[in-house]
Parts: structure tokens; sequence; C-alpha cells
């Protein structure tokens, strides 16, 4: 038996009755486990075998196989999060993303708690679309894939601006290197500073961020081509969140 704090980034039905959730854990990481009757309503599983679910678990095995859930007790249900479909939808990218990252049974100093504090600005208000990149940009120190965002992508040279990001060469190019790649995306001159903030950021810390849709618009492409290229991550969550855009609802 091992006791562990843990959220629940999937959860789908396994038989009649039960469900396979695969949590978030911050001692073992990323952890499949077995929630026996978790589709009966009056499991004691029921409740907490949800997405987003913060919560203790006590699990058994998994030594040779996939653990088992013997308890779990509730500790946030983040029910705001849950009654709002943009904060919801940000959150599933979250959980996708993650679980597409990490590795199971791996260990990930910070990533529990960096998915924790998104899960909490979200709940708390804060711009959903602002914590979902700062969470990404975390994300890809994790996934080994961080851009460099202080030197051009091209010729190496220390970087104070650009105008153009790279998505072929990795990074932000220089002024007299922006030629080398026809297909660089512009962006405003704030937009690397706003990256590298994103990058640097001490999420405990992490007060409002207000900026304009313009600018969201343009960082949120740059982050979102990057990983879809480099990382090879295309979200089904994403495309959820992408009708309610198109929509907006």
């Amino acid at each position: 038996m091992e006791k562990t704090e843990g959220i629940v980034l999937r959860a789908i039905d396994y038989g009649e009755t039960n469900k396979i959730v695969t949590l978030l854990t911050s001692r073992y990481g990323k952890i499949a486990a077995l929630a026996k009757g978790a589709n009966k309503p009056q499991s004691r599983l029921a409740s907490v075998s949800q997405p987003f679910i913060h919560g203790h678990w006590l699990l058994y095995g998994g030594h040779s196989g996939m653990a088992s859930v013997s308890q779990a007790d509730l500790i946030e249900s983040f029910r705001g999060i849950r009654e709002d479909l943009h904060r919801s939808a940000y959150s599933a990218c979250m959980a996708e993303f993650t679980d597409r990252v990490l590795e199971e049974r791996a260990s990930y100093p910070g990533v529990f708690q960096l998915l924790l504090h998104m899960f909490h600005g979200l709940q708390d208000g804060k711009d959903p679309s602002v914590l979902f990149q700062i969470f990404q940009m975390k994300m890809l120190f994790t996934a080994g894939i961080q851009p460099d965002l202080q030197h051009c992508a091209y010729c190496g040279k220390p970087l104070d601006r650009s105008s153009r990001f790279s998505i072929r060469f990795s990074g932000p190019v220089c002024h007299d290197c922006q030629e080398a790649d026809p297909h660089g995306i512009w962006m405003k001159p704030n937009i690397l500073k706003l990256l590298k903030l994103f990058q640097q950021i001490d999420i405990t810390r992490l007060g409002k961020i207000d900026l304009s849709e313009e600018v969201k618009r343009q960082s949120d492409r740059i982050i979102r081509q990057y990983i879809e290229e480099h990382g090879g991550i295309y979200l089904k969550s994403r495309q959820f969140l992408d009708q309610l855009d198109k929509y907006q609802l």
C-alpha cells in the first residue's frame, strides 16, 4: 500500500463498472491505476475518479503490472473549473499535454506543483489563455525542447529584440538573419519579452497579466506551431477549444 497526492489527468471506462485513471502524483510522477467499481453510482470512488480531481490516493500493487486504487480522499474538486466551459476546456488541454509529455513512473520534479498552480489560477479567475501559454512554455523544459530566447536561432549572437520567430530554426532570429527563414512568424517587439517572461516567471508569485487579444493570438500561434513541429504534439482537446473560439462561445 502506498499513499500519494495526485491529480486525475484522464479517466476511461474499463468494463461495465471499472475505470482506469491516469494520475499525476507528487511521489511517482504519472501512473495509471484501476479504480474497481468506480462506475457504480454508490461507489466511494465514483466522485473522485473524474478529470481534474485533486486528492489523496491509496494505491496497491503495480510493481509488475497496473496499480489498483484502494481508497481515495478528495482534496479539491475544482468545481469552478468544471462548471465553466472555457476553463474546463483549458484544463483538459493542460491535462492532455501533461499526459503526452510525461513517461509513466518517471520523476519530474515540479510538474505536479506546476499543474496544481495552473488549476488554482483557473479556479481563481485568471486569464485561461495566458495560463495555458505559461504552462506550455514551462513544460517545454520537461519535454527537452525549450527554445533559446536569448540568442539568434540562426547566427547565435545575443538577442535583445526580434521581429521574427523561426519555427524551422527553433527560435527568434535577429534583424540581420530574418531573411534566412522566409516563413518566419512576424511578431510585435514585445512578444519576445513576453515569451521570456513565460519561461522564467515564478508561478508561486503569478499575479494578473493583462494582454491584448492580438498579443495573445500572436504568442499562442508561435507556441502552438513550435510544439507541433518540434514536439509532434497535437492535442485533441485543443480542437474543442478551437471550436469554442470559432463560434465565440
